[in-house]
């Protein structure tokens, strides 16, 4: 009798290649609870059809290009290395932590992986092994009640024949740590935002895969404009943010043009441990904060009122407390 198989059948793990489509052993954990949430692969195809019929007379095949999109919750910081390249090693330890910086150099280039998938089939295993992944876009947010969430969307130019022989899942990483709206704070314009209800943001590096005459496989990538964007929702408490808005176009208190929200640090973004034996955390900070909009709701009986602001940032590094002194 055939069994149906479900998630606990598949596992799921990456590396970072050494150059595009080469190098590296998968054995990284994207985090707590990661899921497969879209998977595809085409070929595109290319019809032709010929004079004198009506129906397709001969396929050709163009690039090979993939999709896969991750979810997982957040737990701990390697895969920032997907959109801003290893970070340089940290400073020694104090009281046993380290801090791993990514961004201090806004990166050029793209930093490729290769992601690893396997399933206990009933009759056969299935193991795909995807070179070339580039990263879209990574996405953290979180909300009150619920766990940080995180997002990686991926594109990748290169698989070959799918294999038999059954790995083993991710040993890696050594510490993990369940991040949640507990565990956060949110600051603009160097003011902390009282009574957050949800926040998130987006790292866009923009990739594209280059392709060349000779293989439907990516021979490279290369980035686009590195697009930060996000937004948050908090109580409405005073009129800071709205200001911060008006300012743009020289209508708050002040007639002067101003282009950004300005204040240190322009906008914090940080999720820390509370245990007593060590700390965990990842800072996120940025500048060049401008707000996109605000919208307010609940102005009405007896319902909260809220205000939600979209902004976009210039830069931003990611400082990232562990007790490993190297990436895993």
């Amino acid at each position: 009798m055939v069994s149906i198989r479900t998630g606990a059948s598949a596992y799921l793990k990456y590396e970072y290649e050494t150059s595009y489509g080469t190098g590296g052993t998968p054995n990284k954990k994207f985090g707590l609870q990661d899921r497969v949430t879209n998977w595809s692969l085409t070929h595109n195809r290319i019809d032709m059809p010929r004079l004198n019929q009506t129906t397709i007379h001969k396929y050709a095949y163009g690039q090979q290009t993939g999709s896969l999109s991750v979810g997982f919750n957040l737990s701990n910081p390697w895969i920032f290395e997907a959109v801003y390249g290893a970070a340089p090693a940290p400073p020694s330890a104090s009281s046993g932590v380290y801090t791993h910086t990514y961004g201090a150099t806004q990166p050029k280039n793209v930093t490729s992986m290769v992601c690893e998938i396997g399933y206990d089939g009933d009759s056969q295993d299935i193991v795909r092994t995807l070179r070339g992944c580039v990263v879209n876009s990574l996405g953290i947010s979180t909300s009150i009640g619920e766990t940080v969430g995180a997002t990686v969307d991926m594109t990748y130019g290169k698989e070959i024949a799918p294999s038999t022989t059954l790995g083993t899942a991710p040993s890696e990483p050594t510490e993990e740590f369940a991040y949640t709206f507990a565990h956060g704070k949110v600051t603009v314009g160097g003011n902390v935002i009282a009574q957050v209800q949800d926040v998130d943001l987006t790292f866009g590096q923009n990739p594209d895969l280059l392709y060349g005459i000779g293989s439907n496989h990516a021979v490279s990538t290369y980035r686009r404009v590195f697009d930060l964007t996000g937004r948050f929702r908090a109580s409405l408490l005073n009129k800071n943010l709205l200001e911060g808005v008006l300012a743009q176009i020289g209508a708050n208190t002040s007639t002067t043009f101003e282009e950004t929200v300005g204040g240190s640090p322009e906008l914090e973004l940080v999720f820390q441990s509370t245990t007593s034996t060590t700390q965990n955390e990842i800072k996120i900070t940025g500048t060049g904060l401008a707000p996109t909009d605000i919208s307010i709701t609940g102005i009405e009986p007896v319902e909260p009122i809220f205000e939600e602001i979209n902004w976009r940032i210039k830069s931003a590094t990611v400082a990232c407390k562990t007790t490993q002194a190297t990436a895993e």
